[in-house]
């Protein structure tokens, strides 16, 4: 993206953060459709890597250390946090282009924004090793910097593009997989896909994400990026003034070990940098105070209303979901939601719960801890694949508990990331959730909706619905990690 002179002095009013103290309060044809549903909810995980603490944050800060000025600070941070899911043209799902299109376009830039590697698409992912600060991670940094000094005042947002990719080196290093949902077997292409690797913890966490457990590669990814700042040209032939490295280096380690968003927002209003609302929806449980800011720099285009107006769905399934979604965003009776509208299985936790039906104190805890403010504090178990035990549903319920636990939202459309299904025969309006067929279960229909919460930015839910005698029932709750 280039920025124009017009368009510079557009950013300095988008961007410039408000310096007020912190505020941190107490506490299409049927099997085409049925193929990309089916391979969406079983594998949508186009990015798993730092999280905006690193991106936004961490990056604003080093920039200000390398003697950029506010406004071009946050700029550059502003646009490294974008690239994950805050702008359309940075949203490739695997889903898409590793198992309904085979899209080597979408799959070539889902590596170039998060996965650097000198393999070739398609290729087997033993051929696609990510390593960090490698040639291919350092390939897009290394052309920013070389921008005209007449040019550098307009090229921040490349700048910050660039190094996004550059520290997703080190999140997502090593041999990449094929993110998967419980025992489902996915039908997707691992020769076009993208996933994290085994060694970084798997596809079904959030451990890659978080600084606390990577203190030496959080440090090499920051001095990375900082020397790279350092050689951005001259802005307006105004010389920077860098601090050094070792003086830098002294005080990452707070920031490295800060495990909830609390002490995440302290390191950096310590360290000059008042508006922290960019730590909204990290992976991080809130800690002592209650974490109520929005970030709103993200640039998607919003919602109309909150029911999906999804073309060729079934009439009573795009109904019954529409209610659905309605009552779990406003409810705060989750017994009532799930006697209303689903058909779980009246049972104890364990044997019972499989993968097309949840008991109904596992429906209701999931429900329940998807609504959740602090979802940091249940991001790990809202990924486990396993039915919850009785110590994690009590966990959730206390947490629920809290005053204010619930989100909610105005208008309700605004609870959601906008959808944009693609492969049909024509054109859709953007979604809330996406609603398709799944194969039947015992000879009864099966659907699923699949959304992405404001909330938990980082990870996309299913619901899994089934017909049974002739009505729509929800019957489990199933989510995945997303960027």
């Amino acid at each position: 993206m280039q920025c124009s002179a017009g368009a510079s002095t557009t950013l300095k009013g988008q961007y410039m953060w408000d310096e007020a103290p912190i505020v941190l309060r107490a506490n299409k044809t049927p099997s085409m459709r049925l193929l990309f549903v089916s391979v969406f909810f079983l594998a949508a995980s186009p990015a798993i890597a730092f999280e905006a603490d690193v991106h936004h944050g961490l990056t604003n800060w080093l920039a200000l250390q390398a003697g950029f000025e506010p406004e071009q600070a946050h700029i550059i941070a502003t646009f490294d946090e974008r690239v994950d899911s805050g702008d359309t043209p940075f949203i490739d799902v695997v889903g898409l282009y590793a198992c309904l299109a085979k899209d080597e376009i979408s799959a070539r830039r889902a590596g170039e924004h998060h996965f650097p590697s000198e393999g070739s698409i398609p290729g087997p992912p033993e051929t696609r090793e990510v390593v960090p600060n490698s040639r291919a991670a350092r390939k897009a940094a290394l052309e920013a910097i070389e921008v005209s000094p007449s040019q550098a005042q307009y090229r921040l947002s490349q700048l910050g593009e660039a190094l996004h990719v550059l520290q997703d080196s080190w999140a997502n290093q090593g041999i990449p997989t094929l993110p998967q949902l419980g025992e489902a077997t996915s039908t997707c292409d691992s020769s076009f896909a993208w996933g994290h690797s085994e060694m970084r913890g798997g596809p079904a966490s959030h451990r890659a994400d978080l600084t606390v457990y990577w203190p030496m590669d959080t440090v090499a990814m920051a001095q990375a990026t900082y020397e790279i700042l350092k050689q951005y040209p001259a802005i307006s032939d105004t010389r920077r003034s860098a601090r050094s490295w070792q003086e830098i280096r002294q005080e990452l380690d707070e920031f490295i070990n800060a495990s909830t968003k609390t002490e995440k927002a302290r390191w950096f209003v310590a360290h000059g940098i008042n508006d922290v609302s960019f730590l909204e929806g990290i992976s991080l449980p809130d800690g002592a105070e209650a974490f109520l800011q929005h970030w709103p720099d993200r640039k998607l285009p919003p919602l109309r209303s909150e029911k999906s107006s999804q073309h060729a769905v079934e009439p009573a399934l795009l109904e019954f979901y529409n209610r659905f979604f309605a009552s779990w965003l406003a409810t705060k009776d989750f017994t009532a939601l799930v006697k209303e509208f689903s058909a779980a299985a009246d049972t104890n936790e364990g044997t019972a719960a499989t993968a097309t039906s949840m008991t109904s104190q596992e429906l209701e805890s999931r429900l329940k801890l998807w609504r959740l403010n602090d979802h940091g504090s249940v991001a790990e178990i809202a990924l486990r694949r396993e039915p919850l035990t009785t110590e994690e549903r009590a966990s959730i319920d206390a947490i629920a508990n809290r005053p204010g636990a619930y989100v909610s939202y105005a208008p309700p459309s605004s609870a959601y990331f906008p959808l944009l299904p693609q492969g049909g025969h024509d054109v859709s309006p953007l979604l809330p959730f996406f609603v398709g067929e799944l194969a039947p279960a015992a000879g009864h229909p099966r659907a699923v909706a699949v959304t992405k919460f404001r909330h938990a930015p980082y990870d996309i839910v299913g619901v899994v619905a089934e017909a049974v005698d002739g009505r729509w029932r929800v019957t489990s709750v199933v989510s995945t990690v997303d960027h």
